[in-house]
This record gives structure tokens, sequence and C-alpha cells, in this order.
């Protein structure tokens, strides 16, 4: 008999338009991802914000006036990295060392892509490649057990960009991930350390001389880096980038058709949740990330979401053959439901977390007190992954922080420590404290 997964009971945010478990709905009717969005994106000054990355271009500018490159930026052939690399090299006036990685999943358009664009603005470009067999042995080793699959891509990534990074002296590592349309960064209430859980997984079935070229945390750990996410500081509105693109790059517009069409197995990602049943990715759509940021009307949403449901329903057989046998799976493993692979165990219990903090508030400990304990409590966690977390200011309902260590330019901290923090200093200090990870600029000479 067919396993049913059970859903619990689920709720449609007003503001996106999305199904929820009720947990995850406020008073007001709207889900956590929406109404952290209005705190933390559209009350942004962009004016503000674009002051700020000039500085810090400024100063790499400098600090690297006698070098060929004064950043490195990830580079994948789709829209936003397109349109990244036009600000950073055309706009901005960078000396950008531009890096891809061959992560296995390269469609020929992305290639081609990449090829026109960094030919078009005179840039020196590197693909870093792997071993294609091995990679695929480790995305077998990690789909056949997770059922995921792009994990391993952001590791291909981002020990790319570090290697790169320190060949050349470059501290600067640009990418343009926009977190604010990516729903993705639900918010976390596991902290774990991806490389870790990555070793976790594949050790069994890959020898670690394979797998340890993916790993970067000791690199990360001895050497200073400054991760930037260049829409953390630059409005990301699709249709003024499509402008720019289509107007002034003569760029394909078949970006437009698909979000990640540099990547050949995408569109397999719905289908894996469709085929089992899980609708819990109706979340991480884009459709939703738009509305919810105001750049499309209820209308073309829906419009979009039935175009996403179809994309992930139909799925090409020839595409789906391809993808079994890379993966080594058969059609019935799609179907099937993995039990949930254990990450890092805390160190500290939530409920001891909550019964510390009560226990401080109710003898008059005030907020910056509080969210003081809390990282304390959690620090030896942090410290277990190489890194650790201090407090930079507290003002305005705005925490601003400085993760530090192994974990200070760590591509997946974003998505997963700081939801983890987010989801503590909300859940037992206040639902209203916005977080924000400051990356103090690299010193102009470390020798």
């Amino acid at each position: 008999m067919e396993e049913k997964i059970h859903q619990k009971k689920r709720v449609t945010c007003k503001k996106c338009l999305m199904p929820f478990e009720e947990r995850f709905i406020n008073k007001h009717g709207e889900c956590v991802i929406c109404d952290e969005h209005r705190k933390k994106w559209l009350n942004r000054d962009y004016a503000e914000k674009e002051k700020e990355l000039k500085h810090i271009f400024e100063h790499y500018k400098q600090r690297n006036k006698d070098h060929k490159y004064d950043s490195i930026i990830a580079f994948s052939g789709g829209k936003d990295s397109v349109y990244a690399l036009y600000l950073v090299a055309i706009k901005y006036g960078m000396r950008p060392l531009v890096v891809t990685a061959d992560h296995g999943m390269m469609t020929p358009w992305a290639r081609a892509s990449i090829k026109k664009t960094t030919d078009l603005f005179g840039v020196d470009h590197l693909l870093v490649t792997r071993d294609q067999e091995e990679l695929k042995s480790i995305y077998r080793a990690y789909f056949q057990k997770t059922k995921n699959f792009c994990e391993v891509c952001y590791l291909t990534i981002h020990s790319a960009l570090g290697q790169a990074a320190l060949d050349h002296d470059v501290p600067l590592i640009i990418t343009g991930f926009a977190y604010k349309v990516d729903s993705s960064h639900f918010r976390s209430a596991q902290r774990y350390c991806f490389e870790d859980s990555f070793v976790n997984i594949v050790k069994d079935s890959i020898p670690a001389e394979i797998y340890q070229k993916y790993i970067t945390k000791q690199a990360r750990a001895e050497n200073q880096f400054h991760l930037l996410h260049l829409f953390d500081y630059v409005n990301h509105v699709d249709k003024e980038i499509y402008h720019v693109l289509e107007n002034e790059l003569n760029w394909d517009s078949l970006g437009q058709k698909d979000k990640h069409n540099d990547c050949k197995f995408h569109h397999m990602l719905g289908y894996l949740r469709t085929v089992s049943n899980d609708t819990t990715s109706l979340a991480l759509m884009t459709p939703a990330a738009l509305l919810r940021d105001g750049q499309i009307t209820v209308e073309q949403f829906h419009e979009r979401l039935a175009k996403e449901k179809v994309l992930f329903k139909d799925v090409d057989r020839e595409l789906l053959e391809e993808f079994l046998e890379f993966f080594g799976v058969d059609e019935e493993f799609l179907k099937a439901k993995l039990c949930s692979l254990k990450l890092a165990e805390p160190l500290v219990k939530e409920s001891d977390i909550n019964a510390l903090i009560q226990s401080k508030r109710r003898a008059g400990a005030d907020e910056l007190g509080l969210i003081e304990l809390l990282l304390d409590s959690i620090r030896p966690e942090l410290k277990r992954d190489g890194g650790d977390v201090r407090i930079l200011s507290f003002r305005d309902r705005l925490l601003q922080i400085e993760i530090l260590g192994a974990c200070r330019a760590c591509t997946i901290a974003d998505q997963v420590m700081m939801r983890y923090l987010e989801h503590l200093i909300r859940s037992y200090i206040s639902e209203d404290i916005i977080l924000e990870n400051v990356k103090p600029l690299v010193p102009f000479s470390q020798k």
C-alpha cells in the first residue's frame, strides 16, 4: 500500500497566498516569511546601503591596487550573476576575477552565456573543474541518503571561490544571491555546520581524499575573507534587471522563462516533491517571493504559479532518464519517503535556554543582557564548528552581530547559522528583533 504523507493543518498567508502550518501564521494572517520580509527588506534604505557598498569597494580597490584583481565574483551565467557582474565591473569600476565552478550540471545555455558576458565585459574568467566521475560519485552518495543535491553544488561553488581568493590574495568574494526574493532561508530551528553534515553523509561511501577537496573550513579559519552578497546593498527588482540585460547587454531573455536555466536538473526539485505528495516546496516558489515583494500582481502570481506547477509535474522523459542515471536510482526511489538524517545534536536544549532566559527576565535583566546570555549558552556549539559570534550594536530593534572564525566567510552561514540565531532570539526574547550579520573589512596588510 502506498504510504501517504499526512500534512498538518495549513492556512493560506494573506500576503503571499501560500499555505503554511498554523504555527507559522501570525495574528494578522501573515506567514513568518512575509513578516520577516517586511521588517528586514521593505523599509531598507538602499541609498544608504549603496554608500556603504561604495565604501567597501573603495577599500578593496586600495588594498589590492598593486594586484591584478580587487575582487572575486561568483558567476553562473544566469540573470542575477550577469547583472551582478555588470554592476561590479561597469557601474562600480571593480577589477574582478570571474569564477565559475563546473558543478557537473551546467547547461549549454549557461556556458554560452558565460562566454558571451565575460567577452563583452573584457574580464578574466576562471572555470574551476573537478574530476567528473569523482563529482558524480559524491552526488550519488549524497542524493541516495538525502534525496537532495543542491548542497553538493553549493559546496562545489563555495570551495572554488575560496581557493581562487587564496591563490590570488583577494579577500573580497562577491555573490549575486538575493535573499530578499528567495524564500529558502525559512527560519530554521536547527544549527549545524554544513560541511560537517556533508562529511557525515558521504564518508561511508566516498574516500576522504576525494570529499576533503570540497571542505574549506580550515582555510577559512586561518585566513580573513569578506563575503559580500551584492543584493543586500542593491535592490533586486526583476523588471529593472531584465531591462538592463536586454536593452544594454543584448542578453538572451530565455532566462526570464526559467530562474535556473543554468542547471539542467533544477526542474527536478519540484518534481521530487510532487511525486512524493509533499507540498511544502510551495513555500519556496519564486512567484510567492515576487508577490511578497510587490513586484507582481495577484493575477500574475496565479499565472506564474500555474506554470510552476506544470513544470513540477510534466518533466521531460529524456530529462528524467538522464537524472535517474546520473544519481544511480530508479523512479520508485523518487517516490519513497526517506527518514530525516540527524544533524549535529545541540549541546544545550531549547527548553534549558528558555528557562534560563525567563529566570533572568524575572530578575530584571534588560534585552541586551538576555541576548548576551542566549549567545553565551550556544557559544560551545558555534566553537564546535570553528566559529563564534559577537555583538556589535543593538538599537532601534536592530541587532548587529559579527560571525567569527571559520563561519565568517561561509556561504551557507547566512542560510543556516543566521536563521538559527533569528529563531532563538525571536522565540525566546522578542519577535520584532531584526538581525544583521556585519562583515568588517579585511586589513590592508596581513603580513
